[in-house]
């Protein structure tokens, strides 16, 4: 498979199956597309592993400054991180060690890729993934392209026509550029544990909690579910309710609060399998959600994009459970053990229809853990071909 096309492949299916990462503080994906990008140019070139991980910051690090200078964030603009392509493309350059001319000429050239709304998302389709297979093949193409000669405008970011000027111009360039190369971002994203919209990550969270301290739940022994969140959080997850209650697709899924709560209290996971169209119908998840309101809270804004979330269980037996987090699972202060990072190795491989012995999980595992030392990137996949 040509490389860009194994970006694109790999760039939308990480954003499909929602076990990404992103950052709590700014809604964007600083590796989706990124990643796919440097994995397609570790498969053309003897990359080692420091080589990798040196690419792999400067994309990640540019996103999240990207994130961070422009004033409107996606959720507010609808603008769905049109930069994306500009830090994939930088993470290509270095991957393909190109001189500062050809990475000029590499990232003027990716603005003619950038695109990006925030409606797929909104109404959870597969546009939204679409849109991260086509940054990370644009981020290869750009880099070759680039490396073969190919020209990019020069001022593609303050030009009169360039990026900020014509769609970002209310833009802080200190925090775009204020300690480059200094300064790295890449420590402050977070891991998503579970298959789903960062958003509910609070929420599997707490009813995790809640069946692990009061067991399984199923819809007869609850009145009530109240889960309260910031206007951002509920415009994503919680409406419109009559469509979140019932998810048609995965993405539906993923991003409905109602589905998710229901699923983490009755299972005590939300994992690849669980939003897969064969357990969309499931009437027990369905009668459980059912019980599940959402609430928007001006109040549960905090300094983190999705806010504060209360979540309040009202049992048959009059009992009520609350809990409330700002903090979910998988934040820098709230790290993922290794054995649930495992696991979730695990599950992409069930999902993909692989059974790898476990000491390849094990083995893979050890060499990402020690990446830096490993010679040529590539051949740690071995043992998956």
């Amino acid at each position: 498979m040509p490389a860009p096309a194994a970006a694109w492949v790999n760039g939308a299916h990480s954003r499909a199956v929602e076990l990404d990462d992103c950052t709590d503080y700014v809604p964007i994906h600083p590796t989706a597309a990124a990643f796919p990008a440097l994995l397609a140019f570790a498969d053309l070139l003897p990359m080692s592993g420091k080589d990798f991980v040196r690419a792999i910051v400067v994309a990640q690090d540019l996103n999240v400054r990207f994130g961070l200078a422009i004033a409107r964030n996606p959720m507010q603009s609808g603008r769905n991180d049109i930069y994306r392509v500009l830090a994939a493309t930088a993470g290509a350059a270095v991957a393909l060690e190109l001189d500062e001319e050809a990475t000029w000429n590499a990232l003027g050239l990716s603005m003619v890729y950038g695109a990006g709304d925030l409606q797929g998302v909104l109404e959870g389709k597969t546009a939204a993934a679409v849109q991260y297979g086509n940054c990370a093949a644009a981020a290869v193409q750009s880099g070759l392209l680039a490396q073969l000669g190919a020209t990019g405008a020069k001022a593609f970011l303050l030009g009169r026509g360039g990026y900020l000027t014509a769609f970002e111009p209310e833009h802080d360039l200190d925090k775009l550029v204020g300690g480059l190369g200094e300064r790295f971002y890449g420590t402050h994203i977070s891991v998503k544990p579970y298959a789903a919209c960062r958003a509910v990550h609070a929420m599997i969270d707490m009813a995790r909690s809640v069946r692990d301290t009061h067991g399984a739940m199923s819809a007869d022994q609850i009145d009530r579910i109240d889960i309260t969140v910031s206007p951002e959080v509920f415009n994503v997850v919680g409406h419109p309710r009559d469509a979140k209650l019932r998810p048609r697709t995965s993405g539906d899924a993923q991003f409905s609060a109602y589905f998710v709560a229901a699923c983490a209290l009755l299972h005590g996971r939300m994992g690849l399998a669980d939003s897969s169209p064969s357990r969309l119908g499931d009437p027990r998840v369905a009668a459980l959600a059912a019980k599940v309101h959402v609430h928007p809270s001006e109040a549960h804004r905090t300094d983190r994009i999705i806010g504060r979330t209360d979540f309040t269980v009202h049992t048959a037996a009059g009992d009520r459970i609350v809990e409330s987090s700002d903090c979910p699972l998988g934040a820098p202060e709230n790290p993922v053990s290794a054995e649930m990072l495992r696991a979730k190795l695990v599950d992409c491989f069930d999902h993909g229809g692989f059974e790898p012995e476990s000491e390849d999980v094990d083995r893979l595992m050890d060499h990402v853990d020690n990446i830096e030392a490993v010679p040529i990137v590539r051949t740690i996949f071995e043992p998956f071909a």
